[in-house]
């Protein structure tokens, strides 16, 4: 099988309303590409280096990127379905300031990645795998991370103002390291953070 390499050097470069299911070779280099309005389905892009990419309004399902290199590649109104994303670091992609939502994932696994310092105010985290992951310093105003286990993510300094973590689990976040006001929690998640202010929690 071609890879998609091959397949968008045979578009010119750019792509639009396309059905794509070409991968990339660990450490084969996709550079300087403009995929508009495409469907990535089961691409494996696991190693891969994007380079300087423009993923408009596409959405990737299926896809594995773990230990992608996304160094400088913009994704703008994009969405990850049911991707595999082990060990990315998302803080490598370039800002989309026109984007509606930085990043939307719906039941992917990005264990062991880092959002370090990221701007993803109004990203979107449904039910989502997050074991490990750095958020440090992260702007998640006003995100969703309904359902997500986020066992051993890493809080602090993250501003996390009305965001959502209703049905997350595993996670602690310590007001006095983190911006939390506002950010809705169940009740299970209320004691942990309690309990992290040095309260006891009984009943």
């Amino acid at each position: 099988m071609a890879s998609l390499l091959e397949r968008l050097d045979r578009e010119g470069g750019y792509a639009v309303d396309l059905d794509l299911t070409e991968g990339l070779a660990p450490g084969e280099v996709l550079e300087g590409v403009e995929l508009e309005a495409c469907r990535l389905d089961g691409c494996v892009l696991e190693k891969a280096v994007l380079r300087d990419c423009t993923f408009t309004d596409c959405v990737l399902t299926g896809c594995n990127l773990s230990m992608a290199d996304l160094a400088g590649s913009r994704f703008t109104d994009c969405r990850f379905v049911d991707c595999k994303a082990l060990g990315v670091v998302w803080g490598r992609a370039a800002a989309a300031p026109l984007s509606a939502r930085p990043w939307d994932f719906e039941r992917c696994r990005l264990d062991l990645g880092s959002f370090r310092d990221v701007e993803a105010v109004g990203a979107r985290f449904a039910d989502c795998s997050l074991h490990d992951v750095d958020l440090a310093g992260a702007d998640l105003r006003r995100a969703l991370l309904t359902g997500c286990d986020l066992g051993g993510a890493t809080f602090a300094g993250t501003d996390l103002r009305e965001a959502d973590l209703v049905g997350a689990t595993g996670y602690v976040v310590d007001p006095a390291e983190n911006r939390v006001r506002g950010m809705r929690v169940d009740a299970v998640a209320a004691g942990g953070i309690l309990r992290a202010m040095g309260l006891v929690v009984e009943g």
